[in-house]
C-alpha cells in the first residue's frame, strides 16, 4: 500500500509540476465564481485567475461527461487551457478532483505532513 501512494504523489508531483506542456496551461483551485463564459478560480495561494469557457470546452466530473451548468461554487477543478491574447480559454475542466492531504493544489508538497488518526 505504501508503494501505491509512493508512486501516486510521485505522477502527481510529475503532472503537477509542468506548468505548461503541449502548449497548455493548467490552473488549479476552487472554483469562486461562474458565468455563462467563464470560470474564476482561487488557487491556494490565494490568487484568483479567470478562464474563458467556449462552446469547443470539454467538462468531466471524474470519469462522467458533465455541463458548464453541473459545476458548482467551491468544486475543486483543474483546467487544461490555451493562452490566446493573454486570455486563457479552457480547453477541458476536469472537476471533483479532490485534495490530497499534504499536497497543496500548485503541485508543491506543504512543509508539514499530515498527522494519522
Amino acid at each position: 500500500m505504501k508503494k501505491l501512494i509512493a508512486i501516486f504523489f510521485t505522477l502527481v508531483i510529475m503532472v503537477s509540476s509542468a506548468h505548461a506542456h503541449n502548449g497548455m496551461e493548467h490552473v488549479m483551485g476552487t472554483v469562486a465564481s461562474i458565468t455563462d463564459n467563464s470560470i474564476t478560480v482561487t488557487t491556494t495561494d490565494g490568487k484568483t485567475q479567470t478562464v474563458t469557457t467556449t462552446a469547443d470546452t470539454k467538462y468531466n466530473k471524474i470519469d462522467a461527461v458533465i455541463a458548464l451548468k453541473d459545476i458548482k461554487i467551491g468544486d475543486n477543478v483543474v483546467i487544461h487551457a490555451t493562452n490566446k491574447d493573454n486570455k486563457l480559454v479552457a480547453a477541458t475542466v476536469k472537476v471533483g478532483m479532490g485534495n490530497v492531504p499534504g499536497m497543496k493544489m500548485d503541485g508543491k508538497s506543504s512543509s508539514t505532513s499530515p498527522q494519522p488518526k
